[in-house]
C-alpha cells in the first residue's frame, strides 16, 4: 500500500473540505439515526418486556383463580354434603320426636283406660264392703271383713302408686304452675283425712293459713296426700299436724307426726322404690313402699327438695318449700277449715248415676246403709224419668264422670239440675286424674273423688256439702 503524507487541514483543498463536511454531516445523521433506532429498540424491549410480564401475571392469576375455584367447588360440595347430612339428621330427629310423642300419648291413653278399667271392679268391691253392717256380724266374720277391707286398701294403694310411677316415667305428669290459696287445698285434705285419722284414734290438725303459693296444685296435692297417708299409717297414737310457715319469698309446708320414726341409718333409703321401714306396724306390712318415692320424684318436678327430720319413737317431719304467689291473681278469700261432722243423713235423697251396673248397685247399697234414699240410674234419661215421674227433689247428686255414649258427669249434673226447682249440690267420681278436669270441677264448685272411692272421704264430703248448702239430711 502506498503511504501518503499527512497533510494539515489547513492545507486541504476546497473540494476536500466540502467532502469532510459531508462526511461529518453523514456521521451526525447516522448518530441521530442510531439514537432513534436505539430508542425504538429500547422502547420495543420495554413494551415487549411489559407484555411478557403482564402475560406472566395473567397466567399466574388464571392459575390462582382456577385453584381457588377448584377449592371453592370442593368446599361447596362438602358444605352441601354436610347440609344434606344435617337435614337428614334433623328429619330423623323429628321423626323420632314424633314417634316418642305418639308413644307417650298412646301410653297415657293406655294408662287412663287401664286405670278406669282396673278401678271399676275395685271400686265396686270397696263399696260393697263398706255397705255391710258389721254390728250384725259374728266376731270371726267381722275380722274377715276387716281383712278384706285391708286387702282392698293395699290393692288400691299399689294400683295408684304403680299408675303414678308409670305417668312419671312416661312424662305424663308435667307441672302446670299457677298461683292459688294453700288454704283451699288444705281444707279439702282435712275434710278427707280427718275421718281416716279418727278411725285410728289420732288427731289431725291442719293449720289455717292465708298463704298464696306458686306451684302445680294437682301435683302438690299428690305429694301432701302421700305424706298424710304415711303419717297416719305409721302413727300409733298422738296426732298428725300440717303446718305452714312463711320464710321470705318462700312458703314452707310441714307434715309432722308422733309416729314410730325412722332411724338415722335408714333416712337415705326412704325414697327408694319398694323400701319399707323395718319397724313398720304388722298391720301395715301390705304397704307398697312407693309413696315416698313418688313424693321425691314429684318434688323434683316442682323444683324443690323434700326434707326429713326423724327419730325412732319420736316421730317424723317432712317439709318442702314453694315460692310465694301473688294474692292479687287469686280470686276469693281463704275459708276456715270445717270439721266433717257426723254422717247422719236422715233419709236425704241422693241421685247416683253410673253406667257400670256393678258399681252402681254397690254405691246404692252403701248409701242405703247410711240412711239415705237413693235413685240409682245408669244414665241421665233414667235419672230424669225417676225424678220427674215421682216429683222428687234430690238433696245431692253423685255421678261418674265417664258415662255411656260419650256423655259425661258434668252434662248429667247440668241436665238434672235444669229440671229442679232448687239445683242440688253434686259430687263427681272418676278415675280421671287430669289437671284439666280438676280445674274445671274446681271452677264449678264440684268436689272430685277418685276411684276406688274411700267411703270415709265420701261421707265427710257429703256431710260438709249438705251442711254448707243447708240441705235436708244434714245433721
Amino acid at each position: 500500500m502506498k503511504d501518503y503524507p499527512a497533510s494539515d487541514p489547513g492545507e486541504l483543498t476546497g473540494k476536500e473540505r466540502q467532502r469532510l463536511r459531508q462526511l461529518e454531516e453523514e456521521v451526525q445523521r447516522l448518530r441521530r439515526t442510531n439514537e432513534v433506532l436505539l430508542d425504538r429498540v429500547e422502547h420495543r424491549i420495554n413494551v415487549e418486556g411489559g407484555a411478557f410480564a403482564a402475560f406472566q401475571v395473567a397466567s399466574n392469576l388464571e392459575k390462582t383463580v382456577a385453584d381457588r375455584t377448584t377449592e371453592l367447588r370442593r368446599l361447596n360440595e362438602r358444605l352441601e354434603h354436610e347440609l344434606y347430612l344435617r337435614r337428614s339428621f334433623e328429619a330423623a330427629l323429628l321423626r323420632a320426636k314424633t314417634e316418642a310423642e305418639e308413644a307417650t300419648a298412646s301410653r297415657t291413653r293406655f294408662l287412663a283406660a287401664a286405670s278406669h278399667d282396673l278401678r271399676q271392679p275395685l271400686n265396686a268391691a270397696v263399696l260393697y264392703q263398706a255397705s255391710i253392717n258389721r254390728d250384725s256380724l259374728a266376731q270371726a266374720d267381722a275380722d274377715s271383713l276387716r281383712g278384706i277391707g285391708l286387702a282392698l286398701e293395699n290393692l288400691d294403694s299399689l294400683l295408684s302408686a304403680l299408675l303414678d310411677i308409670s305417668r312419671l316415667d312416661s312424662g305424663g305428669l308435667q307441672p302446670e304452675p299457677g298461683d292459688f290459696r294453700l288454704q283451699t287445698l288444705l281444707q279439702r285434705l282435712a275434710r278427707e283425712y280427718e275421718p281416716v285419722a279418727g278411725t285410728r284414734g289420732l288427731e289431725l290438725r291442719v293449720q289455717a293459713t292465708s298463704a298464696v303459693v306458686h306451684s302445680d296444685v294437682m301435683l302438690l296435692e299428690t305429694v301432701l296426700r302421700n305424706l298424710l297417708s304415711n303419717a297416719i299409717k305409721y302413727t300409733r297414737e298422738g296426732r298428725v299436724l300440717v303446718g305452714v310457715r312463711r320464710r321470705g319469698d318462700r312458703v314452707r309446708i310441714e307434715v309432722r307426726d308422733t309416729g314410730i320414726g325412722i332411724a338415722a341409718e335408714h333416712l337415705q333409703r326412704i325414697f327408694d322404690e319398694f323400701w319399707r321401714a323395718p319397724n313398720a306396724p304388722s298391720a301395715d306390712k301390705g304397704s307398697t313402699g312407693l309413696g315416698l318415692s313418688i313424693v321425691e320424684r314429684i318434688c323434683r318436678l316442682l323444683g324443690t327438695n323434700i326434707e326429713v327430720q326423724s327419730a325412732p319413737g319420736k316421730g317424723s317431719t317432712f317439709a318442702l318449700s314453694l315460692p310465694r304467689g301473688e294474692g292479687s291473681r287469686v280470686a276469693g278469700s281463704a275459708q276456715p277449715l270445717l270439721p266433717p261432722g257426723s254422717a247422719g243423713f236422715n233419709q236425704c235423697l241422693v241421685v247416683a248415676v253410673d253406667d257400670n251396673t256393678q258399681v252402681l248397685r254397690s254405691m246404692e247399697r252403701m248409701l242405703l246403709s247410711w240412711d239415705c234414699r237413693v235413685v240409682a240410674a245408669t244414665g241421665v234419661e233414667e235419672a230424669l224419668t225417676a225424678i220427674i215421674d215421682r216429683d222428687l227433689e234430690p238433696g245431692l247428686l253423685l255421678t261418674d264422670y265417664h258415662l255411656a255414649y260419650g256423655a259425661n258427669g258434668i252434662e248429667a249434673i247440668d241436665a238434672i239440675n235444669a229440671e229442679l226447682a232448687v239445683p242440688a249440690p253434686a259430687i263427681m267420681i272418676s278415675s280421671d286424674y287430669s289437671a284439666q278436669l280438676r280445674e274445671q270441677l274446681e271452677q264449678l264448685g264440684i268436689p272430685l273423688l277418685t276411684k276406688p272411692v274411700d267411703p270415709a272421704r265420701l261421707r265427710a264430703i257429703m256431710q260438709h256439702m249438705l251442711v254448707s248448702k243447708g240441705r235436708p239430711g244434714a245433721s
